[in-house]
């Protein structure tokens, strides 16, 4: 079955690949394809994605290598300057064992945008979108230019956290260039978000969670039957689905654009009930979010995201995490190489006395060196990554066990060509 769908998106985007010639005269219709392949070797155990306790998003016990193949196809209809509407579709296929989808929908939002006069200008997108609060993730489909495997506020991010709601944006261009802007989104859907950090903790890899997804977690104690959470679906959190009480969630953001800097603060609040509704816990789940990245020069840049928050669920609360996570990234550019370091640190804070232990505390270092072809869409990247982290979780069993978390290495390749 899922051999069929992937050589259906094959011969999808080289159908799209025979036809740009056609695209590119309409620009009414565009679209933007790419086929990635990571590979990837690493010693924290087997991936979360399969329910276990690995810190990343690869490998399982049974294979050394572990292999991720991405398909990502985005179409944009843009019947004029004011109006247009996108999408973006995802299918993977990995050599391990993986919960997640594998064909869905990433992205789809209508926009439209009008300009108030030479300096001000209105915009509104209602659907499914991320919100640009990533400093690292800038590229098509969601994408970083600095390296293969994001960063443990980035990983999270793109796994439990998509708005389906209305967005409104109100932009300020300064006469001597550069720009400020206000944001409100309005969103549900996004009830669960909270579970894979209490029940999992941090992680890194490049998950984009699809439309449905039902992610795995970890098979913890508390959460078998007869225990206290028991009572709630067993085979998962659904990041992006149906709304689970009712209750709209906001976020409010603001950002400041200059020539070579670029500054953003964000608040997000789910406002979740924390009671349990159709088989899962609407988790409320809060945070504040600031970023900045300066171009140094031609060939330096800066980059740094700090993320806190906190995060309940059930009664007492059942549940009470505070939570943060924070990196800094420093990225040369030459000719056409790429090479850049990221510093990560991050952490749990445990606050309810009801539920296992759920502390825990990392930082990890991360260099990488990528490609681009002067000639082809071709990128090409190389990356290694050294984590130390303190995390223990009660495992069910005959007789249930705790698991420790010890330091980890992980090696990354990249081939991704864009159609």
């Amino acid at each position: 079955m899922i051999v069929n769908r992937l050589v259906l998106v094959i011969s999808i985007l080289f159908c799209l690949g025979s036809g740009e010639t056609l695209l590119a005269a309409n620009k009414v219709h565009d679209y933007k394809a790419g086929v990635n392949l990571v590979l990837n070797q690493q010693n924290s155990g087997s991936t979360w994605l399969n329910g276990s306790l690995g810190r990343f998003a690869y490998g399982d016990k049974a294979h050394d290598i572990s292999a991720l193949n991405e398909y990502n196809v985005a179409y944009r209809y843009k019947p004029s300057a004011a109006f247009q509407i996108s999408t973006h579709l995802q299918a993977q296929l990995s050599s391990f064992e993986n919960s997640a989808r594998e064909i869905g929908l990433v992205e789809l939002e209508v926009q439209y945008r009008h300009d108030l006069d030479f300096n001000q200008q209105i915009s509104f997108k209602a659907g499914q979108f991320f919100l640009p609060t990533s400093m690292e993730n800038i590229d098509s489909f969601w994408e970083s230019p600095y390296t293969i495997n994001f960063s443990s506020l980035n990983s999270w991010i793109g796994e439990e956290f998509r708005p389906i709601g209305l967005d409104g944006v109100y932009r300020y261009h300064f006469d001597q260039g550069g720009s400020l802007s206000l944001a409100g989104t309005v969103f549900g859907a996004n009830d669960s978000m909270g579970a894979l950090l209490a029940y999992r903790g941090w992680s890194y890899g490049r998950q984009r969670s699809v439309l449905g997804d039902v992610l795995a977690l970890p098979t913890l104690n508390s959460l078998q039957n007869g225990q206290m959470f028991g009572e709630q679906r067993d085979d998962g959190t659904k990041p992006f689905g149906r709304d689970l009480d009712g209750d709209l969630g906001y976020a409010l953001r603001t950002a400041l654009s200059l020539e070579d800097l670029l500054i953003r603060l964000s608040w997000v609040d789910n406002r979740g009930d924390t009671t349990l509704l159709h088989a899962e816990y609407a988790w409320r789940t809060e945070f504040s979010l600031a970023g900045v990245s300066w171009q140094i020069n031609d060939d330096w840049e800066f980059l740094a995201e700090t993320m806190r928050g906190s995060s309940t669920m059930g009664a007492g609360p059942g549940v009470d995490i505070d939570f943060y996570s924070a990196y800094a990234m420093l990225s040369y550019r030459w000719e056409h190489y790429r090479f850049t370091y990221r510093f990560d640190q991050f952490g749990i804070d445990d606050r309810d006395q009801v539920d296992q232990e759920n502390n825990e505390l990392g930082r990890s270092h991360t260099l990488a060196i990528m490609w681009q072809s002067g000639i082809l869409p071709l990128h090409l990247g190389l990356e290694t990554q050294y984590l130390s982290s303190q995390r223990s979780r009660i495992l069910a069993g005959p007789v249930p066990y705790i698991s420790r978390d010890t330091d980890a290495f992980s090696l990354s390749f990249l081939a991704r060509y864009d159609f």
